[in-house]
C-alpha cells in the first residue's frame, strides 16, 4: 500500500500523511458502499486495504448528514486539507492502481455502485 500512497501523494500535490488519510477515505466508503464479493476480490489484490480502510472510518460532520456516506466521505477529504482538484486526482490514482491489481471490471463496478463517486474521483 505504501507505493500507492506514495503515488496518490505525488499526483495530488499533498504529503505522504494526507495521501494515507485520503486513501484510508475512500477504501472505507468502498467497504460501506460497494458490493461485498466486488470489495472482497479488491481487498485482497490490495495487501494492506483492510487495515488502511479501518482508519478512513467515523466522523463525516454535517456533510455525512446531508450525503450519506459519498458526503461523509467528501467531508472528511475537506478535512483532510483537500481541495477538489486534490481529491479528484488523489481519487484517479488509487482507483488506476486498484484497477492494476484488480481488473478494471471489478474496480468500474464498485465506481457504478457508489452513486456520485464517479463525479468525485
Amino acid at each position: 500500500m505504501q507505493e500507492i500512497i506514495d503515488k496518490v501523494a505525488a499526483a495530488a500535490g499533498i504529503d505522504a500523511a494526507t495521501a494515507r488519510r485520503a486513501a484510508a477515505i475512500v477504501l472505507d466508503l468502498i467497504i460501506r458502499e460497494a458490493p461485498a464479493d466486488k470489495t472482497r476480490r479488491l481487498f485482497s489484490a490490495l495487501p494492506g486495504a483492510n487495515d488502511l480502510a479501518k482508519e478512513g472510518a467515523g466522523g463525516g460532520g454535517l456533510f455525512g448528514a446531508l450525503g450519506g456516506n459519498l458526503g461523509a466521505a467528501y467531508g472528511k477529504l475537506k478535512d483532510a486539507g483537500l481541495d477538489t482538484e486534490q481529491m479528484r486526482a488523489a481519487g484517479q490514482t488509487l482507483l488506476a492502481s486498484a484497477r492494476e491489481a484488480a481488473g478494471e471490471e471489478t474496480v468500474d463496478d464498485i465506481v457504478k455502485s457508489i452513486p456520485g463517486l464517479s463525479k468525485l474521483v
